[in-house]
């Protein structure tokens, strides 16, 4: 999270220092959204429950392991992403 965090602000500043601040926010903005997205691919989220349960017959425990793994990462990894989008654009509007 912390990483997030770090990569959210600096890319915040370097696109709103360097362009416009509206770019910033959407730069960020859609970084956290599509980390959000593949978290939820990852997770299995948007497919159905026959779906769940059919993918849950053929997958070892290492691949739900690694699965559930980089959909924690990406989600975390989004949230500051998200979290500094939201408010740099409280602060510009």
């Amino acid at each position: 999270m912390i990483s997030g965090t770090v990569l959210g602000l600096i890319t915040a500043l370097a696109v709103g220092l360097l362009g416009n601040w509206e770019v910033a926010i959407q730069t960020t903005g859609g970084i956290g959204v599509v980390s959000w997205l593949l978290a939820g691919i990852l997770s299995g989220a948007f497919i159905s429950c026959d779906r769940t349960r059919a993918n849950e017959s053929i997958e070892t425990a290492d691949d739900k392991r690694f699965r559930i793994k980089f959909s924690s990462l990406l989600f975390l990894l989004g949230l500051p992403f998200l979290v500094t989008a939201l408010f740099m654009y409280l602060i510009t509007k």
